[in-house]
């Protein structure tokens, strides 16, 4: 393919890189990389499919970065390590220091104290290298309505100094990719939300960074759209690119990161993968009963059906279909919720359903953040 040729001119010229056949590549350029020529024979792998390089260090590397305006601190000394290849998001109330955080990453914004490097180039002193190997696409459409999407990519790719048949090359792959190939002799100023995040994706990846920054993407998208926009966000992660993403979807950012850092009053105060946010910060495991109305208990009952769970805590609320009560277990499993089932049938109460609730990220992000009220 087009990215693999031009990867290998680039290898021959003394970059470090690894390709994959398809469709999407990254540009090591770093120590302790190495690269292999398609079809090459190694230790009896043929490689004719997917060419492999060694990946080591950190794609983004913060030490106490600090970043002030005036006597408000935006990022507060935080300190950040997100390995080659990973899918890292950044989840935090708003005004949380997300966005200065990513502003100083693509060199939009110098740091006021400490020190942050990309692809092992420092923010400030290596500006240049920096934002050749990063591609953003930001929450809102910032490209020209009045460009078709072909347009556009040919737009972007001047800026980058690519030559035309590197820019028609790439621009027709990349269109394909994100699924408007067809689209690309309309002006962007008739696509839908959708479509348009579809093509900031591509122009953010027109000149083939290693790190993509993608910022609330699926903010304001339809279902369809969000689920797309997803899959694609996943793809690209796969073939090897680097994905720092931000969010305040956590189902989301709990499908598609490998790891997250919560952020509040400009520092990290969690990061770890999903799982272990839940397990840490997520509480206690729940078994939740709903029933139609509000008569269907007293007393007495939720002192049983806490003695039988062994419920360390047991909370009663409403909803549209009527009250809910959440028994706080050690563990929830499928036994437990069998019993209770069992116990409620018995006592002749009617339920609408009886399950056992996970923590979830919205946990965590709640109990981590209780104490900021966001109106």
């Amino acid at each position: 393919m087009i990215i693999n040729r031009m990867l290998e001119a680039r290898a021959r010229l003394g970059e470090h890189c690894f390709i994959r056949d398809n469709g999407f590549a990254r540009i090591q350029g770093l120590p302790g990389s190495h690269c292999v020529t398609a079809g090459q024979d190694v230790n009896g792998e043929d490689t004719s499919l997917m060419v492999v390089a060694s990946i080591e260090g950190y794609a983004i590397e913060c030490e106490s970065l600090t970043r002030k305006f005036g006597n408000f601190t935006a990022v507060n000394s935080i300190n950040l390590k997100i390995k080659r290849g990973e899918l890292f998001g950044f989840l935090g109330p708003n005004g949380a220091g997300k966005t200065t955080t990513i502003k100083v990453l693509t060199t939009l914004l110098t740091p006021t104290v400490g020190r942050a490097s990309i692809a092992s180039f420092d923010v400030i002193k290596d500006a240049a290298q920096v934002r050749s190997r990063i591609g953003v696409v930001p929450q809102e459409f910032a490209l020209f309505g009045e460009l078709t999407a072909m347009e556009n990519l040919w737009y972007i790719g001047t800026l980058f100094g690519m030559g035309k048949d590197e820019m028609r090359h790439r621009s027709e792959e990349l269109l394909k990719t994100v699924g408007l190939f067809d689209k690309k002799d309309v002006q962007a100023e008739g696509f839908s939300g959708g479509m348009k995040q579809r093509l900031s994706v591509a122009a953010g990846l027109l000149h083939m960074p290693e790190i993509l920054f993608m910022d609330e993407p699926t903010t304001g998208l339809d279902p369809q759209s969000r689920i797309a926009l997803r899959d694609l966000t996943r793809s690209l992660n796969e073939s090897g690119i680097t994905i720092v993403y931000t969010t305040h979807d956590m189902e989301e950012a709990d499908k598609l990161c490998h790891r997250i850092a919560i952020m509040d009053h400009g520092k990290i105060i969690a990061e770890d993968t999903p799982e272990m946010l839940k397990h840490r910060y997520g509480g206690s495991h729940r078994i939740r009963i709903e029933f139609s109305g509000s008569n269907q208990y007293n007393a007495s009952i939720l002192a049983e059906l806490k003695k039988l769970t062994g419920a360390s805590n047991v909370h009663t609320s409403t909803n549209n279909e009527g009250a809910v009560i959440d028994l706080s277990v050690e563990h929830a499993g499928c036994e437990l919720v069998t019993e209770v089932a069992g116990f409620l049938d018995k006592k002749k109460i009617k339920v609408i359903d009886v399950k056992s609730v996970e923590p979830s990220l919205e946990d965590v992000f709640i109990n981590l953040t209780k104490d900021d009220v966001n109106i």
